[in-house]
């Protein structure tokens, strides 16, 4: 009895073991969407551009607040004094002075804008980064679904090859091959068997790169769900040169450093003008007294005047405006390249469409030919490499549109942030 209660208690076991296996080995299937919206949330890059963000509004809180306050004692009567036959420092408090500086006027409200100009740099710094991570995702997700595609080709040609393998070695049993032949065979499944390893390898290479830059750990199981599909392009080269100029955040984030140069300079010029003042309150109970008094104080450069911030505000002024004409004479040739690019590939996949087509008709042809007798032994092997490789042609060149097309789209700033997050 005891010993069909233990066999029970481990079938039990046994029993849940495999049901948690079983269960641990499923894995969710991504789309493009969902692998995306991952990246923008969890993707370290994003998390630290965000931090970034916070970092500004923090400066910001700071370049708006009034400069610290000080505040001073003076304690006398440090002398020694005989009291008792004892010898006392009384250190009396002879005077205490609170005093609050204040900015040039006009500054402080300036050094605040220029903090707030900061912080939509550093939201635009956001948008340029998704949108640097969208081109590397899409062109990952890409990657994955030609690797995958090209292990099937692989497995695919390993099998014919091994079939061929074994009908020239029937063949040569019934004295109508050579034994060259037979090693030739052999050889090419070895070769075969090596491109499906490599392909394999790739596969998982191209799948712990993507899992890293949606926040994942590299060896996590990872499953899409789109497949590699084609979709004509549509931009035109003058559309997309208006979107650009009009989207393109590190164009707006120039504009707001040319923005910020130039509160900047008039800071300066304001300093020239206009001393830094100090307001105070003292209280004195020195040597009996009990007197109050309100104390203003200036500081003016009057050694140079200030000449030197200003010349130097202005050069940066000056610098900002040639780098950001130069950016947007630089987006026209990216956004122009880029589309350039795109319609190349988007003709290469056409190209190797029909390509496929002929290939596989190719594949019916040989293998007919060669079991009639009508086709050379090396011939054959021939026409299986070039099937072979133009299958995997196909599908690396829509590997390849689809890279070329999110180019564009990160050229152009055609990069929404995914549905669902903020």
């Amino acid at each position: 009895m005891a010993k069909l209660w233990k066999m029970v208690v481990w079938m039990c076991f046994l029993q849940t073991l495999t049901a948690f296996a079983a269960e641990s080995l499923i894995v969710e299937a991504l789309s493009m969407e969902q692998v995306l919206r991952m990246a923008y949330i969890r993707n370290p890059q994003m998390m630290e551009a965000r931090k970034a963000i916070d970092s500004a509004k923090g400066r910001r809180l700071q370049a708006e607040a009034l400069p610290d306050p000080e505040i001073d004692f003076e304690i006398g009567s440090l002398k020694s004094e005989d009291q008792g036959g004892k010898k006392v420092r009384p250190g009396n408090l002879d005077s205490v002075i609170v005093s609050q500086p204040l900015d040039p006027i006009g500054t402080r409200f300036l050094k605040g804008s220029m903090a707030a100009d900061d912080v939509r740099i550093a939201q635009g710094e956001l948008d340029i980064r998704w949108a640097e991570i969208r081109k590397r995702v899409i062109a990952l997700y890409a990657n994955i679904l030609a690797a995958e595609k090209a292990v099937e080709v692989a497995r695919d040609n390993f099998n014919t090859t091994k079939q061929f393998f074994a009908r020239v070695e029937t063949r040569f049993q019934a004295g109508n091959a050579l034994r060259s032949d037979v090693l030739r065979a052999k050889i090419e499944v070895s070769r075969a068997e090596n491109d499906f390893l490599i392909n394999e390898k790739d596969l998982k290479i191209f799948k712990s790169q993507l899992n890293l830059a949606i926040g994942r750990t590299a060896e996590e199981p990872l499953a899409l769900t789109d497949a590699l599909g084609y979709e004509p392009l549509h931009y035109e080269y003058e559309k997309i040169k208006q979107t650009a100029a009009a989207q393109r955040v590190d164009i707006k984030n120039e504009t707001r450093r040319l923005s910020s140069t130039r509160k900047g300079f008039w800071s300066a010029v304001l300093k020239t003008i206009f001393p830094k003042m100090t307001l105070g309150y003292e209280r004195a109970t020195q040597d009996y007294s009990n007197d109050s008094s309100l104390l203003l104080g200036a500081s003016y450069p009057l050694w140079g005047f200030n000449f030197g911030e200003v010349k130097a505000a202005k050069a940066e002024q000056e610098q900002q405006e040639i780098r950001l004409e130069a950016l947007k004479n630089q987006v026209g040739l990216e956004a122009y390249q880029a589309l350039i690019e795109a319609e190349l590939a988007d003709k290469q996949v056409a190209l190797q469409q029909n390509a496929l087509d002929e290939a596989n008709e190719l594949l019916r042809q040989i293998t007919i030919k060669y079991e009639e007798g009508d086709l050379p032994f090396l011939n054959y092997l021939e026409n299986l490499r070039t099937i072979k490789e133009t299958r995997l042609a196909y599908f690396n060149a829509l590997k390849s549109y689809k890279e070329k097309v999110a180019e564009l789209e990160s050229a152009i700033q055609q990069t929404p942030v995914p549905s669902g997050v903020g």
